[in-house]
């Protein structure tokens, strides 16, 4: 025998409540009302259901409040009992605003929480199961309050949940094998968002931009957004470059003639790994012999980096510095035997002689200054910055920058002294072994003042920001130090109000609180 439902509607009284109580709960409303407009009108995702939820609660308590409470008494008749469950109308609404409003308000600041303490938001799939488990406990407290003695929720859940898992099971097949596959992602452990992964051996690399109930959204490294069915990317081999830690090994290959000893290549490429600072100290760097090839004994050169974020970087910082501490040593990087090649050795020995008296010279100039002394950096480094720089000569009055024009150089002062003009501010002269231009270097801003020669003109070195970034990111103290500088220099001539400095844990949290606050004004 199937069940009759029968509906029956009946006005319920509401109990007098105390005139002070009232008030309150009025102004209450009224805030709940204009928030929840706010909310709605000029927020998105969990913040406007947060505004909805009010809505929807004040409209159930205000019909309550005016008397037009009804009841439904739906009359269940099963071939064994007859079972009456009532429901009030406005009470359930109200009940139902505020979970959604709870809802919303407890994701919003597990969000908020999330990017403050650990610099990322929520994934979509943990909001998904979070706002699904705050739902299924909030239906239930409002089932077990009102509704657990009139109607047993068992026969409820056997009799529509048993044709539900037929047709959605039936239907959504492709659809849940993703959810679930999305459900063993995260069990699993295998990656979270902002972890660098690579998507099959020799495939697309990229940081896990989110994953949803269906799939998982990879930004690669060439800009592009990779998005993979979650149930496809279970098929595949994924690496995660980021576990269980961010550090790599590098394999890289180079080439050195037969008449150079082996023992004295690697000892001059083992320097190189050694003394740069981005390659990890621990597992020590090696130099390997790979092979005898056609006209090279090919060494592999093994280091870890530190994260792959850095790997192109330091590659080629680690390669550059090779090419040229080989050829300091004089030691050869061979032409394939296929090509001849007919040298002067004598006028090629002079003309290498004279390169290299101008990078030893130029070396002993940059020494002086304060910025680039022992205590910032090593004689490698410096005459790494020296072999790179370029000479200028400046007569006086002559523009070394211009304000507002794009350029990335930095420059030291060899000789002579050279005039700083803001608008508005009166002249700096800065003299030598001092600098100038950091700020468009680090900054990537337009020149912010003119820069002219001195009375007695001035000679410049002048840095490339290719030569000097590989120097800061290998020695971190000195890019802060620049930074402090350029951020004085900024203030001085008022460019900068403050310098921006990290906030301590219970400032974030000071600020967490203050926005969560703000938020919540109906103004």
């Amino acid at each position: 025998m199937q069940p009759v439902v029968q509906v029956e509607s009946a006005i319920e009284s509401i109990p007098p409540m105390h005139p002070l109580f009232h008030a309150v709960i009025w102004l209450l409303a009224v805030y709940c009302t204009v928030l929840g407009v706010k909310l709605f009108l000029k927020t998105k995702g969990d913040s406007r259901g947060l505004g909805l939820g009010l809505l929807v609660a004040v409209l159930g308590w205000a019909c309550i409040a005016a008397g037009w409470e009804y009841v439904l008494s739906i009359v269940i008749q099963n071939p064994n009992e007859t079972s009456t469950l009532s429901v009030p109308v406005f009470r359930t609404t109200m009940e139902f605003g505020l979970l959604i409003a709870l809802v919303s308000f407890a994701l919003v600041v597990l969000s908020n929480v999330c990017i403050t303490l650990q610099g990322g938001d929520l994934i979509r799939l943990q909001k998904a199961l979070l706002r699904f488990g705050l739902w299924v406990l909030g239906l239930s407290i409002i089932y077990q309050v009102h509704f657990a003695g009139q109607y047993s929720i068992k026969t409820l859940v056997i009799g529509v949940g048993g044709a539900l898992v037929f047709v959605v099971g039936l239907g959504l097949q492709r659809t849940l094998t993703n959810l679930f596959s999305g459900f063993d992602l995260q069990a699993d452990h295998v990656f979270k968002k902002g972890d660098m992964v690579q998507i099959g051996i020799g495939g697309p690399e990229g940081e896990v931009w989110d994953t949803s109930l269906r799939s998982t959204r990879v930004h690669t490294l060439d800009g592009q957004m990779l998005i993979v069915a979650n149930g496809e990317l279970l098929l595949k081999e994924v690496l995660n470059l980021d576990q269980p830690t961010r550090a790599l090994r590098v394999r890289r290959t180079v080439g050195i003639s037969y008449t150079t000893p082996p023992m004295r290549a690697k000892d001059v490429m083992l320097q190189v790994l050694r003394q740069d600072s981005a390659v990890l100290k621990s597992p020590a760097p090696t130099v390997l012999v790979l092979n005898y090839g056609d006209s090279s004994i090919n060494y592999e050169l093994r280091f870890w980096v530190p994260d792959r974020r850095m790997l192109d970087d330091i590659v080629d910082s680690v390669l550059s510095r090779v090419w040229y501490a080989l050829r300091e040593s004089d030691i050869e990087i061979p032409f394939p035997l296929r090509t001849i090649r007919m040298v002067d050795m004598k006028a090629d020995a002079e003309h290498v002689a004279v390169i290299e008296e101008r990078v030893a010279k130029m070396e002993q100039i940059v020494a002086k200054c304060p910025l680039f002394d022992e205590a910032h950096m090593g004689s490698l480094e410096r005459r790494e910055l020296a072999r790179d720089a370029q000479e200028i000569d400046l007569q006086p009055g002559e523009l070394a920058v211009r304000q507002g024009e794009v350029s990335d150089h930095m420059y030291l002062i060899v000789r002579g002294s050279v005039c700083v003009v803001l608008k508005g501010k009166d002249p700096i002269e800065v003299h030598a072994p001092h600098w100038f231009g950091e700020m468009a270097l680090l900054l990537n801003q337009p020149r912010s003042a003119d820069v002219m020669a001195g009375q007695s003109g001035v000679t410049l070195l002048r840095f490339a920001k290719t030569s000097v970034l590989p120097v800061l990111k290998r020695r971190p103290e000195f890019a802060k130090e620049l930074r402090q500088i350029s951020d004085e220099r900024r203030i001085a001539s008022g460019l900068q109000d403050e310098t921006q400095r990290i906030l301590s844990f219970k400032e974030r949290v000071a600020g967490l609180a203050k926005r969560i606050i703000v938020s919540l004004q109906p103004w």
